[in-house]
């Protein structure tokens, strides 16, 4: 009930500034057309549930992301209003989940509260992800993935990192349950790995491989293998047309590719042709504000390792282990998903806090000079709604389009129809 008391109120401020910042996206038709596959392919499994489960793979492939839309589709039909309300308030509790992690780990309550903020306002993820129904694979990866952290690092500050306690078995329930959404476990062993090497000597571990990691390295490979031999390679509701990715060294410069959109987040777009002149001058000067960013990058990451606190080291980390799954790439080369910086950006949306506040705290005794820190913050919020509510005006004119209505009026009729006669 205390807890309650004291976090409840942040998770209602959080959800309330998702829905002021992206509710407008809610208004938007569906212009997708992998959406529009979701729905039929969700309405076929409808009419026969049962189909699911006529193979192996499906134990490995993806059936929470399956039941996830197969519900939604039992709710809200083909308005797409309903999955896009569901999406903001998944995300919502991300945020929230965000706070309590930051909070549990530094902790400070003030800078908690600001790195939530800044992860409920898409800062360098830029929301992206809330504007398609196929994106909630991410937005459940990303809640499960901390729900999985926070009760792993939960159970080691309060059970010594027991195997046998409710939080480590609650967290090992919810790892099983990120695999079921998409085979992302290695990426959060690695996660969990990195906690352990920067906080096992703070909480008097023995090791960095306890045996409460080592089950979940077990856990982790043993699923990874099963999904290699027994499951499906390609996502079971909607077809993959990305083809297979590798990795080469293209892959370490995807890297730093991604992490320079984070900070710059321009690409070549049709939108550039009606942005400001202003706009379009930054974007010409692309090539040296990436090496100035990349150089800055590499620089930040460096000295927070060497003399950042075991948090901001963490954080660091995981900003780099969670973006490594992306950074694979087809035969011709890939165009960069902004939707691939969700859950990474929440290294971003930390150190930024932890900038401000830090600075903030150095000029504690200067009236209103102490505020000025957090401008920096509040422009890269700024810059991230700009970018979100430019992405849904173009989301927007592709959904007015004359094919894309046709599509829908297609979809409409013959998907519509069967879930209002039930």
């Amino acid at each position: 009930m205390n807890t309650l008391r004291i976090h409840g109120p942040v998770l209602v401020a959080l959800v309330a500034v998702v829905f002021i910042a992206f509710g407008r996206l809610t208004a938007t038709p569906v212009w997708d057309a992998l959406d529009m596959r979701i729905i039929c392919d969700a309405h076929a499994l409808s009419l026969n549930p049962s189909a699911m489960f006529n193979h192996l793979g499906f134990y490995f492939s993806q059936p929470l992301l399956q039941l996830a839309f197969l519900a939604e589709y039992h709710f809200f039909g083909v308005d797409i209003t309903g999955y896009l309300v569901l999406n903001l308030l998944v995300h919502a509790f991300n945020s929230f989940m965000v706070y309590m992690l930051v909070n549990m780990l530094f902790p400070q309550r003030n800078m908690a509260v600001l790195s939530g903020l800044l992860f409920a306002l898409a800062v360098g993820s830029y929301g992206r992800v809330f504007m398609s129904i196929h994106q909630l694979e991410s937005l459940l990866l990303a809640g499960l993935h901390l729900l999985v952290l926070y009760f792993f690092i939960r159970n080691d500050f309060r059970r010594d990192g027991r195997v046998l306690s409710p939080l480590f078995l609650a967290g090992l329930v919810l790892f099983l349950l990120t695999g079921l959404t998409k085979n992302a476990s290695l990426s959060l062993v690695g996660c969990l790995v990195a906690y352990k090497v920067f906080f096992f000597r703070h909480r008097a571990s023995r090791a960095v491989l306890s045996p409460d990691i080592l089950v979940f390295l077990v856990v982790g490979v043993l699923f990874y293998f099963g999904q290699q031999q027994w499951g499906y390679r390609h996502p079971t509701i909607f077809a993959d047309t990305s083809g297979d990715g590798y990795f080469s060294l293209l892959s370490l410069k995807n890297i730093f590719r991604y992490l320079n959109l984070m900070f710059f987040p321009m690409q070549q777009s049709p939108m550039l042709a009606t942005a400001p002149d202003p706009i379009v001058w930054i974007y010409k000067g692309r090539v040296v504000i990436r090496v100035l960013l990349t150089l800055s990058i590499v620089s930040y990451s460096f000295f927070g390792f060497v003399f950042g606190s075991r948090a901001i080291r963490f954080f660091i980390a995981w900003t780099y282990i969670t973006l490594l799954p992306f950074t694979s790439h087809s035969a011709s080369g890939e165009w960069l998903n902004l939707s691939h910086l969700y859950l990474t950006s929440l290294g971003f949306c930390v150190v930024l806090a932890a900038g401000a506040n830090g600075t903030s705290a150095l000029l504690r005794r200067r009236t209103w000079r102490r505020f000025m820190p957090y401008l920096v913050p509040a422009y890269f919020a700024v810059i991230s709604l700009g970018v979100a509510w430019k992405l849904d005006a173009k989301n927007k004119a592709i959904a007015a389009h004359a094919d894309t209505a046709a599509m829908r009026a297609e979809m409409t009729r013959t998907c519509g129809r069967d879930h209002a006669e039930r």
